[in-house]
């Protein structure tokens, strides 16, 4: 969106020696998130594209003196990242910087950049706000019931259902990880690693994963997932209801930096007028649904 600049006019108490305090768009840091789900990586070319392949069967049993048996190896789906760019300036008149008494004009990079970082985190976070209702590479949501396989007739399954975030659950999920298949229908037992949830619902997974007897019951039964899954919040994710396991060995979320964030400064000597200005350019997504569990609780 375009913006006029900024001048001494709008903010003339910054230009008053006497004001002791100013509050202004910056706030301290928190860890990044996007990177602790996603696969981050780097490119050099416009796009990133992803081939899938189907692999073999079981093995046959052979006869003694007989042939082997070959078989051939059939391609998949593909999917494409395609790198979209992301900019933010901020326009200040020259006169404005050199008479402004505390700073602020300073802090203008730092609100740029701040905001380019919860893009990027919005962003990521968004392939898992949309898991349940976007279609994917392969024509139905990253979480689903009926993921196509390319050499079986039967279909892949990483949704849980509306189940909520509870002991029942999580086991539930656990169980339908074990039971995720190749392309040829094969199990190939997924271990998730990590619990995604909102910030809705952090303490109760990790009460979920940190008791050390059942949580919510009165009885001294073990609680056998204690510290099995690594709890992780993601501020962005838009549902407070809705959470994911995540299995680190066989997810494809994947992140792609083209550009990273760059900032600059430049001035316009005919109208004395400094830009300071961001720039980055990336593209997220998946590339496999194996990997991820998730539940479309509501409550």
């Amino acid at each position: 969106m375009a913006g006029g600049v900024v001048s001494s006019s709008q903010y003339p108490l910054l230009l008053e020696p006497k004001l002791r305090k100013i509050f202004f768009d910056t706030y301290d840091e928190v860890e990044e998130q996007y990177s602790k789900v996603f696969q981050v990586k780097s490119s050099t070319k416009a796009q990133e594209t992803d081939y899938h392949m189907a692999g073999v069967g079981l093995w046959e049993e052979k006869e003694s003196m007989g042939p082997v048996g070959y078989e051939t190896i059939e391609s998949g789906l593909t999917n494409t990242y395609i790198h979209k760019e992301y900019a933010k300036g901020i326009m200040v008149e020259r006169k404005f910087i050199d008479d402004e008494q505390y700073d602020q004009i300073e802090k203008l990079p730092k609100s740029i950049a701040r905001k380019g970082r919860a893009t990027v985190e919005i962003t990521a976070a968004a392939v898992l706000n949309n898991a349940f209702t976007v279609n994917g590479y392969d024509g139905v949501p990253l979480c689903s019931d009926s993921h196509p396989l390319v050499k079986s007739a039967a279909l892949g399954d990483n949704l849980i259902g509306a189940v909520a975030l509870s002991d029942t659950g999580l086991k539930s999920a656990l169980l339908l990880a074990r039971k995720t298949v190749d392309e040829t229908g094969i199990i190939i037992s997924g271990r998730p690693t990590k619990l995604v949830t909102a910030a809705d619902k952090e303490f109760t997974a990790l009460t979920l994963l940190q008791s050390t007897l059942l949580p919510g019951s009165a009885n001294n039964d073990k609680n056998v997932i204690q510290n099995r899954l690594s709890p992780l919040v993601m501020d962005y994710l838009t549902d407070a209801n809705k959470w994911f396991l995540i299995d680190d060995t066989l997810a494809e979320l994947i992140f792609w930096w083209r550009i990273k964030p760059e900032f600059n400064r430049e001035s316009d000597t005919d109208t004395m007028i400094k830009k300071f200005l961001g720039y980055l350019r990336f593209s997220v997504g998946y590339s496999d649904w194996r990997g991820v569990i998730g539940s479309s609780a509501a409550s």
